[in-house]
């Protein structure tokens, strides 16, 4: 009985092991089928063979291994492959040289020589007066490429025909590590839109708390107004936020300063009448003290 059990189980270990080798096989055959492809069209993923088993991949690398010499580990280490020109290629400065020269034999007389008069970037050629690549790239959170900008000599306060930075706009794209870059480059935290508003005003408007914060270790004057005598505890009591006034108020903001219609922060926390939210700021207003510590 046992004699027989051992055979049975030996035969089907032996139709196991042919299964295994006929399925390296077709995926040995696929990707020899995919990277034929790969020379066409420039790229190419691995296939999924849809196995879960650790076994299974330790095999398919060996079948990669064996068929494209590409080294298991970093990507970073392997070989780079030219699109345009199939060359391969291991220095990094190298591949970007050669990727240039590929594009420079792509572009038109015309456009060559609009890339040879442009050795520094012509912001003139680039630039409206509402599209400012500075401005662009910063709300895109490319600082690398707003460095280089700063670098070749364009103002970080540069405004658009709104008044506004590129630390205005940083600011109501709450995006704050954008915000510390570009005040630790020099950025005015005092700077004004053409309505008076400062970055403070904005940084209030959109409830971005961090930021208020940042400001004011900046020296901000937290009572600064806009053009109709608005202050930032004026635009905090209107949105109604009460975690951005308590800021405020402990950092010196007068509660008392009238707006140019008259109205202080209190009258504007009434106006929204008697709902939970209007009683919660007036109390705030009515007993927290400015310039004391409550932190």
């Amino acid at each position: 009985m046992y004699r027989n059990t051992n055979k049975r189980q030996l035969s089907l270990a032996f139709a196991w092991d042919n299964c295994k080798v006929r399925s390296i096989g077709a995926i040995k055959s696929y990707k020899d089928v995919s990277y034929f492809q790969t020379e066409l069209v420039g790229t190419w993923e691995e296939p999924d063979t849809g196995s879960d088993s650790e076994g299974d991949d330790e095999e398919y690398e060996e079948v990669e291994d064996e068929n494209f010499g590409f080294e298991s580990g970093s990507g970073e280490e392997g070989m780079k492959t030219s699109v345009v020109t199939d060359v391969n290629i291991t220095s990094g400065d190298n591949y970007e040289e050669l990727i240039k020269k590929e594009i420079e034999q792509l572009l038109e007389p015309g456009e060559r020589a609009i890339l040879k008069q442009n050795v520094t970037p012509n912001l003139e050629k680039i630039s409206t007066a509402k599209w400012s690549p500075l401005h662009t790239l910063v709300l895109s959170m490319q600082m690398s490429c707003v460095d280089k900008l700063l670098e070749n000599g364009v103002d970080i306060d540069l405004p658009d025909k709104e008044g506004l930075t590129a630390l205005h706009k940083a600011i109501i794209g709450k995006k704050e590590a954008v915000i510390s870059h570009l005040l630790r480059r020099g950025a005015s935290p005092h700077v004004m839109d053409k309505d008076g508003a400062t970055p403070l005003h904005y940084a209030v408007q959109v409830g971005a708390k961090m930021t208020v914060k940042l400001l004011i270790k900046y020296k901000v004057d937290v009572n600064v107004e806009d053009n109709e005598g608005w202050t930032p505890l004026h635009v905090a009591i209107q949105s109604r936020n009460r975690d951005i006034a308590k800021i405020l108020l402990v950092n010196g903001a007068d509660k008392n300063r009238k707006n140019k219609d008259g109205k202080t922060a209190l009258d504007l926390s009434l106006c929204y009448g008697k709902d939970f939210k209007s009683y919660d700021l007036a109390k705030l207003l009515k007993t927290v003290p400015a310039d004391s510590d409550l932190f």
